[in-house]
C-alpha cells in the first residue's frame, strides 16, 4: 500500500483540516509480517478472535469506554535527524445518543474514578457569580471529575470584615477574598487546598493529563496563543471590572456610578484586544478550515473557558458586544450547546440568586 504526497494532502485536507508547510504526514497503517509488527488494534486482536494482554494484566479484544489510548512515533535514518510527532493521547468516552439534542444534556455524568488515581474527594469552594469559580467549573466538567460544591459560608458583596477574617473562613480562603475560588481534595491521606483559578486548572491539566478533554493544547504555538488570551482576561479584564474594585472607586469618588463606568470601559478595551487576537488567528485559515472556538480549535480551550464569564459580565455592564467583539459573539454561541459549559453557567448553581 502506498500513498503519494499529493494523495496524502488531499486525504488530510478534504474535510477541512488546516495544513501548513512542515506538517508531518503518515501514509496509513503499514504492518509487518510478525504479530509484534501489527499496526492496529483490529490486527492485534485479529478481528476480535484473539485476546490482547495489557501491562496491568487485563485483556482486550476491542477498546472499551474509559480506555486511554497513547501513541508515540518517530523515525530516523542513519546520518539524519530524528523526526516524530511526540505523544498523542485520548480517552474513549461513552457514545452520545443519536440524534444529539443539546437541550436534553442537562446533567453531564462525571467519569468514574479510575483505579489507582492519586487525587480524590474533590470539593470546590466558590460563588455562583465569580468568574474564577465559573472557569474552574468548566475545567472540572472537561476532565469529568465529580466534585462537591460549597460556598463554605454565605458569601456576598457586602460580607463584613469580621466574617472574612474568621478562623473558619481564612483557613480555606487565606487571601480573605469576598468571592474565593478554592479547590480542596485528598492526596492520599492529606488534605490539599489550591486557590487561584489558573493554578487550579494547571493542576487539573497536569494531574489528569489522560482523562477527559484537554484545555491546554500540546502544540507550543497553539498553547501560547491560548495563554495570551487568558493573560489578557486574567491580568486586565477580570481585575479592573471586579465588583470590589468598582465599589472602591464609588466609595473614594463619592459617585455611585463611576465604578461601573470604569469597569465597563475596562472590559470593552480588553475584549477589543481579544477580538483582534482571535480574528487574526481565524483569518490565517480558510473559513471552512478553522475550528469554531477562540483559537481556531475544534474543541474548547482554556481561552474559551475564561471568555465565557467575561462575555456574561460585559452584558451585565451593558456593553455593545456586537460592536466591540462580533467574532467573540459568534464563538460564544458554541458554548451554549457544549456540555462543559451548560452546567457551569451561573444560573445553574445551587447558590445562584434567581
Amino acid at each position: 500500500m502506498y500513498w503519494s504526497s499529493a494523495q496524502q494532502l488531499v486525504h488530510h485536507s478534504v474535510t477541512g483540516c488546516p495544513m501548513n508547510a512542515g506538517d508531518l504526514l503518515a501514509s496509513g497503517t503499514i504492518s509487518g509480517k510478525e504479530q509484534h509488527n501489527f499496526g492496529s488494534m483490529l490486527e492485534l486482536s485479529w478481528k476480535g478472535s484473539r485476546e490482547v494482554k495489557l501491562e496491568n494484566g487485563e485483556v482486550r479484544k476491542f477498546l472499551k469506554d474509559g480506555d486511554a489510548v497513547i501513541m508515540k512515533g518517530w523515525c530516523q535514518r542513519e546520518g539524519s535527524g530524528r523526526v516524530g510527532f511526540g505523544q498523542c493521547s485520548a480517552r474513549i468516552l461513552p457514545a452520545i445518543p443519536f440524534p444529539y439534542d443539546s437541550s436534553k444534556e442537562k446533567v453531564v455524568e462525571s467519569t468514574p474514578k479510575q483505579p489507582g488515581e492519586r487525587y480524590t474527594n474533590f470539593k470546590l469552594y466558590g460563588c455562583w457569580w465569580s468568574s474564577c469559580s465559573w472557569t474552574v467549573r468548566i475545567a472540572l466538567a472537561a476532565k469529568g471529575i465529580p466534585s462537591e460544591y460549597d460556598t463554605h459560608i454565605p458569601i456576598n458583596i457586602n460580607l463584613d470584615e469580621k466574617a472574612l477574617t474568621s478562623d473558619k473562613h481564612s483557613s480555606i480562603n487565606p487571601m480573605q477574598q469576598q468571592a474565593p475560588t478554592v479547590l480542596e481534595f485528598m492526596d492520599g491521606g492529606n488534605v490539599v487546598r489550591i486557590s487561584q483559578s489558573l493554578a487550579i486548572i494547571e493542576f487539573l491539566e497536569t494531574a489528569f493529563d489522560h482523562r477527559g478533554g484537554r484545555l491546554l493544547p500540546l502544540d507550543p504555538v497553539a498553547r501560547a496563543k491560548v495563554k495570551e488570551i487568558v493573560e489578557v482576561i486574567n491580568s486586565v479584564t477580570q481585575q479592573l471590572q471586579n465588583s470590589s474594585v468598582m465599589g472602591m472607586i464609588d466609595s473614594i469618588s463619592g459617585k455611585e456610578s463611576l465604578g461601573e463606568e470604569f469597569g465597563k470601559q475596562a472590559i470593552m478595551n480588553s475584549l477589543s484586544s481579544v477580538e483582534k487576537i482571535v480574528a487574526a488567528i481565524h483569518s490565517i485559515y480558510h473559513a471552512s478550515a478553522a475550528g469554531p472556538f477562540a483559537t481556531g480549535s475544534f474543541g474548547p480551550t482554556l481561552a474559551d473557558a475564561c471568555l465565557a464569564p467575561q462575555l456574561y459580565n460585559a452584558r451585565r455592564l451593558c456593553v455593545d458586544l456586537e460592536g466591540v467583539c462580533p467574532t467573540l459573539v459568534e464563538i460564544e454561541k458554541k458554548y451554549n450547546d457544549h456540555p462543559w459549559f451548560q452546567n457551569a453557567q451561573t444560573e445553574a448553581q445551587l447558590d445562584a440568586v434567581k
